[in-house]
């Protein structure tokens, strides 16, 4: 199954590529790791910045909000 990764804030950055995962709790996971990165190449904390998991034909699976300070 095809998952989609999209980066929201202000704008959203749609994933226009993907990515084939077995299931949905795979591209959750997923997910969780590309907040991780996120948080480690961000110099901001930005409360909004969220990731929004969607499937074939865009429809919105789950999202991983970025609620962690990443300085502290």
């Amino acid at each position: 199954m095809r998952f989609y990764f999209d980066i929201r804030d202000r704008l959203a950055i749609r994933d226009e590529i993907g990515r084939d995962l077995g299931s949905v709790s795979e591209a959750v996971v997923y997910a969780k790791y590309l907040a991780a990165d996120l948080r480690c190449l961000e110099p901001d904390i930005r409360p909004r910045l969220f990731i929004e998991v969607v499937g074939d034909g865009r429809k919105q699976i789950h999202e991983e909000v970025h609620e962690e300070a990443v300085f502290a």
